[in-house]
């Protein structure tokens, strides 16, 4: 009786409160007032990476004034955590998993489950701005939705990985136990970044289960008909715009994706014993490929809640979890698709022109792969657009109910 109660109790999700060591809050605080600041050359300002100036200032200001106390305890009050084990995905992977994810149910009987699947460098806590949206849409006859954003294996509350192997197959059966334990049969999925890939395999094994697809990062790469077209002048003028800027961003502005996918316990070595370090190597990402005019408190919590668990749990994540070739599956799903393109600034003053467009799938393209039942592209919201712009997420998860 004692083991069928503790199975139970193992698998049941437990309520839980966001509570990082004070004494480690210190000594993270100690290591940003003594960061070693790096020189300058007479470069233009993103040439090589965050310019000294910023860097300096975020350290300055997470050793004198960033209070994570005050926003543990607000996010403690504003959103409803819990943990849970799910068991081993599949007999190839034979550890169990903990994982912490926010639980905001609506007070609608008719809302719907929806799944959010968050990327790296980000937490649960990428959806912040959209779930009261989504939960409590304040009209009686409005879409509301029961929202579970779990916080992927490594990345914020979530315990990293015990062992090798824990692919995005394996991520995916993960959430879909997830989804079973909270009691939903069947639940939407809003993905991105890695949790995109996530979703890729979600929606090829589960489509008997997920009624509808949301995803800001579609991505499809150009096959060889595509360039030979492409080099033939002989694209759509929507292609030749993707074609460049898509080669650009995964060519030359993800290295970092590159370098987490092969050696990540080296690089964590160095980004581990520096908190300011890890930030200046998420701030490159985070400026290359958003519109967002970030606080120091926002990208300072965006950092900690990655560094304080140890970073190698969750760069190592593109090792086994980031395979764009995903994003072209053998088997067209018939799980209905949501496909939200969102922009980046074309003005000369954003230092990667290159890539203002590599979020901008041509449709046909997409069409390819995916049951598109809704499209929206904007001229906003970068990589990040529920951070950017929250109510347009919100508007077309909503667009593809009233369609």
């Amino acid at each position: 009786m004692f083991t069928l109660h503790r199975v139970f109790f193992l698998l049941s999700p437990r309520p839980y409160t966001l509570n990082i060591n004070p004494e480690f809050v210190e000594q993270t605080r100690l290591k940003a007032a003594n960061f070693r600041t790096s020189i300058e050359i007479a470069a233009p300002a993103w040439f090589d990476g965050p310019p000294e100036s910023n860097i300096s200032a975020l350290a300055s200001y997470w050793a004198k004034e960033y209070n994570w106390p005050s926003e543990q305890e607000r996010l403690n009050e504003q959103f409803d955590h819990y943990m849970t084990t799910v068991p081993p995905p599949a007999g190839s992977y034979n550890e169990s998993l903990d994982i912490h994810f926010i639980h905001q149910k609506s007070k609608k009987d008719d809302a719907i489950p929806l799944l959010m699947l968050h990327g790296w460098p980000s937490t649960s806590l990428e959806w912040e701005k959209v779930i009261p949206l989504l939960t409590n849409p304040g009209e009686e006859n409005t879409t509301s939705f029961h929202v579970v954003a779990p916080d992927l294996p490594g990345f914020g509350f979530s315990p990293a990985p015990k062992a090798p192997g824990l692919n995005t197959t394996l991520h995916g059966i993960a959430f879909a136990n997830l989804m079973g334990q909270l009691g939903y049969e069947r639940f939407a999925l809003y993905s991105t970044d890695i949790g995109a890939v996530i979703a890729m395999t979600m929606v090829a094994a589960y489509e008997y289960r997920i009624t509808h697809h949301f995803c800001d990062m579609l991505a499809v790469i150009p096959d060889q008909n595509d360039l030979a077209r492409y080099a033939a002048n002989q694209s759509t003028p929507e292609e030749a715009a993707y074609i460049p800027s898509v080669q650009s961003f995964f060519g030359k502005h993800s290295a970092y994706s590159t370098v987490h996918a092969s050696y990540p316990l080296s690089i964590a070595y160095a980004l581990n014993d520096s908190p300011v370090g890890f930030l200046a190597w998420i701030y490159q990402l985070l400026y290359t490929a958003s519109d967002i005019a970030y606080t120091k408190d926002e990208i300072i919590r965006q950092t900690f809640l990655l560094y304080a668990p140890g970073v190698y749990g969750n760069i190592r994540a593109y090792k086994e979890g980031f395979d764009i070739t995903l994003f072209a599956p053998a088997k067209k799903s018939s799980v209905p698709t949501s496909a939200l393109q969102f922009g980046l600034p074309s003005n000369p003053g954003f230092a990667y022109q290159d890539v203002v467009n590599y979020n901008y799938v041509p449709r046909s393209w997409l069409d390819r792969f995916h049951n598109i039942t809704h499209f929206a592209r904007y001229d906003k919201g970068g990589h990040f657009p529920a951070e950017s712009v929250p109510k347009l997420v919100v508007k077309e998860i909503r667009a593809a109910y009233t369609l």
